[in-house]
């Protein structure tokens, strides 16, 4: 029995999944970076950040992407001679040359990516992410997005934390611990520990994990005000630029300027404009009267995948992922999002906190 066989046989009976590059199947054209969360896939040679593609999933082992796609998302091609190993594997294109997959889903690179382990395809469309293993968890764990980042969750979405100092008596009125199956054994960064009355819970890293009572939906991470408490966060949330603000909307968690008002990255594709057909310039796209350039400041930084383009008249207007940032005279108030709340053209994205960019929506009529 292989290596990988014997541990996913272990993993299983505990209830959690084993990442494939814990063991040695990573091929040598591929780079894992590991960060707090996983692991991000990129390109040894190149370093540059590799994508899966939502619409293969329909088609296991096969790649979709043809044609112009295929132009804005090049295939990840395999030498003639790679061998498929664990989880990775070698399709053959419709033209006959060979492409990596990943767990059955072939791999791309973005041709907008400007540097090595930039990320600026991930979302795009609501269809292609960034080809990513996470870290094992218990099936009472999992890890979900906040405003802080990519944090340690129990089951049902709910924030866990971490304390310095032991919680008993009445402190385990206002803090659940995360039970452990009396069955479950330690692995990777998991432990079990016993607390009181001998009630077995999950610790990561060797802290006791617990559920903040005073958390209700998924995301919310209240218990951080509490004094001596601290949710476990794995993956920073993505740096933002001085001037952004996070507002609550019923749509989620929207960046917006310093006022409050959403921002909104516009998609320029003169090739795909089915409601400016002509226009060569971003400009000639839309309506300015609705949507205004939002202007950096001379000395403004860039930040992250948030940066700065100078236009024809010399003015510099922020970008995020390589789109530039717009708001809309329509929005009324901070959260509104009426640029894209009924629809209209999909070129136009709200930014969400977690970095996604959100398209026409109807939410709340």
């Amino acid at each position: 029995m292989s290596a990988f066989r014997a541990a996913a046989l272990v993993a299983a009976a505990l209830g959690f999944s084993l990442p494939a590059l814990a063991l040695d199947g990573v091929p040598s054209a591929v780079t894992a970076k590991p960060q707090g969360d996983g692991w991000l896939f990129t390109e040894a040679a190149g370093g540059m950040t590799l994508y899966t593609f939502d619409r293969d999933e329909a088609t296991p082992g096969k790649s979709t992407c043809k044609d112009e796609c295929a132009v804005a998302w090049p295939p990840f091609a395999a030498a003639q001679d790679a061998k498929s190993q664990g989880p990775w594997t070698v399709i053959k294109r419709d033209d006959g040359t060979p492409q990596w997959a990943y767990k059955n889903f072939p791999l791309y690179r973005y041709a907008g990516d400007t540097t090595p382990g930039g990320t600026f395809g991930d979302g795009v469309g609501s269809v292609w992410r960034v080809a990513f293993q996470q870290i094992p968890t218990p099936g009472e764990a999992k890890i979900g997005q906040t405003i802080l980042g990519q944090v340690l969750q129990d089951a049902k979405g709910l924030t866990l934390y971490t304390s310095d100092s032991k919680c008993t008596g009445e402190c385990l009125n206002t803090w659940k611990p995360l039970a452990a199956p009396w069955l479950a054994n330690a692995f990777a960064d998991w432990s079990v520990i016993s607390g009181e009355n001998g009630f077995r819970q999950w610790a990561y890293k060797g802290k006791a994990l617990y559920r903040y009572t005073g958390d209700f939906t998924p995301g919310e991470v209240k218990g951080r005000a509490v004094k001596g408490w601290a949710p476990v966060v794995l993956e920073p949330a993505p740096p933002l630029p001085p001037w952004a603000t996070v507002q609550a909307s019923d749509a989620g968690e929207l960046i917006g300027n310093e006022q409050g008002m959403t921002v909104y990255a516009y998609d320029f594709n003169p090739r795909n404009r089915r409601g400016a057909q002509g226009c060569k310039k971003e400009e000639e796209c839309f309506d300015p009267t609705l949507w205004k350039p939002f202007l950096a400041a001379a000395d403004a930084k860039p930040v992250g995948s948030w940066a700065i383009v100078t236009l024809d008249d010399g003015r510099k207007q922020w970008s995020y992922k390589g789109k530039r940032i717009y708001t809309n005279t329509t929005d009324e108030k901070p959260s509104d999002f009426k640029g894209i709340r009924f629809g209209g053209d999909r070129a136009w994205s709200a930014i969400m906190r977690s970095g996604q960019p959100m398209q026409g929506v109807t939410v709340g009529g």
